[in-house]
């Protein structure tokens, strides 16, 4: 079960944003570095689950990677017309069953030596937020109806789902 949102607008739930986000694979995952500092890099995302976990594969032996349960912000982009950040701890795990799993075509792609060199790598979240906007042609009919009507102009929503 997923937590309702707060926001001004409408109720949005995790399975929404999943549904929103479905067709784009690709998140900014953002570390804590050596140097204390954050990095980010793109990744494949490879599922979300119920809780609004974030999954991901990298390499076991990639440098970037940081310790088990460091600060984490998974962010994703679907089209220009919904942002999601979710934030939580960064988790490892080695798994074999969840490896395959998440395991797929664009995967052995990625590890040409197959699944001894995949960790599974997932943002365990505490908080997805989001921003959402129309699309163009809805953002040209709101403009055009407050400038003819008393009506403001509706052009987005944003909220936080706490999981």
């Amino acid at each position: 079960m997923t937590n309702p949102a707060t926001n001004d607008a409408q109720d949005i739930t995790i399975d929404d944003l999943r549904d929103r986000l479905s067709g784009d694979r690709t998140a900014m995952l953002t570390t804590i570095d050596e140097r204390g500092t954050l990095s980010s890099r793109p990744l494949t995302v490879q599922t979300y689950n119920d809780h609004g976990d974030v999954f991901f594969l990298v390499g076991r032996d990639d440098q970037w990677v940081g310790a088990d349960g460091e600060a984490a912000n998974a962010s994703i982009v679907d089209e220009g017309v919904t942002w999601v950040s979710i934030a939580g701890r960064l988790r490892l795990s080695d798994d074999p069953k969840l490896l395959d799993e998440l395991w797929d075509d664009a995967s052995a792609e990625y590890f040409p030596d197959g699944k001894d060199d995949a960790i599974v790598a997932f943002v365990q979240s505490d908080r997805w937020e989001y921003w959402t906007a129309p699309t163009a042609a809805v953002q040209v009919f709101e403009f055009l109806k407050a400038k003819f009507s008393d009506e403001p102009v509706d052009l987005a929503s944003s909220g936080t789902i706490e999981t």
